[in-house]
């Protein structure tokens, strides 16, 4: 039994000195031997909740000390870090943005943006052509690719759909004429059956899903799960 203790404090010092993905516990000596404390606390990615997504946990020198998927233990849009770390996300080689890292992360922190309902609940004033295009870039990327279509209910996005962007970069930040005409996503969404979404559709969802607006029926949508939020800053690279 000794020899399974001095192991498993072993390799959780080893984690400290280099890359070892997947270690969410710091283990250290005790007078009842070693302990293992999971020191790594639960966020969750909003649009609605989106599982599928690679993430990082990045340290402040921009390390990455933890790589793994939204949606962690059959939980809809989880993923896991320390305070003080900033987190990551892609689709293979496209870029969807970093941010520091919280309980709850949604595009408005990825863009660095207010989180506010901007052109209106019904999205029907006129949309800036700023960092805001971060925004509806990526709620329509993530809504699009949605396994069953209906993301009131989460996003899931299957592993076969994120291979397709293996090899491939879409830029998030880039105009909305920009980002419908693009070539590397046109080919993604022919291999996959998709069709892009109007951005006014997917921002009135966002909307919902992150409780700005009520669904029309005197409820907010759902913005539960993980509380508190992240902090916004780091818009995807353009």
């Amino acid at each position: 039994m000794k020899l399974i203790q001095k192991f498993m404090l072993l390799l959780c010092a080893l984690s400290a000195s280099m890359v070892f993905v997947g270690c969410d516990e710091e283990c250290f000596e005790s007078d009842a031997g070693g302990v293992c404390v999971d020191t790594y606390e639960d966020g969750y990615y909003y649009d609605n909740l989106v599982t599928g997504l690679t993430y990082e946990n990045r340290n402040e020198a921009g390390d990455v000390m933890r790589t793994a998927v939204t949606g962690e233990g059959d939980d809809p849009g989880r993923f896991r870090f320390l305070p003080g770390q900033s987190i990551a996300f892609s689709l293979g080689d496209t870029d969807l943005g970093e941010t520091p890292a919280g309980v709850r992360v949604t595009p408005f922190d990825i863009a660095g943006v207010e989180e506010e309902a901007v052109g209106g609940c019904e999205v029907v004033e006129t949309l800036p052509e700023d960092d805001f295009r971060i925004v509806h870039n990526l709620a329509v990327l993530l809504q699009t690719l949605d396994a069953d279509g209906d993301h009131t209910t989460g996003i899931e996005i299957s592993s076969e759909v994120a291979a397709l962007f293996e090899g491939v970069s879409v830029d998030v930040n880039q105009s909305w004429a920009d980002f419908q005409a693009d070539t590397d996503l046109q080919g993604v969404l022919e291999d996959a059956n998709r069709t892009l979404l109007e951005r006014e559709d997917a921002l009135r969802a966002l909307y919902q899903g992150i409780g700005l607006c009520t669904d029309g029926t005197g409820g907010a949508g759902g913005a539960g799960g993980g509380t508190g939020g992240a902090g916004g800053a780091g818009g995807a690279s353009g």
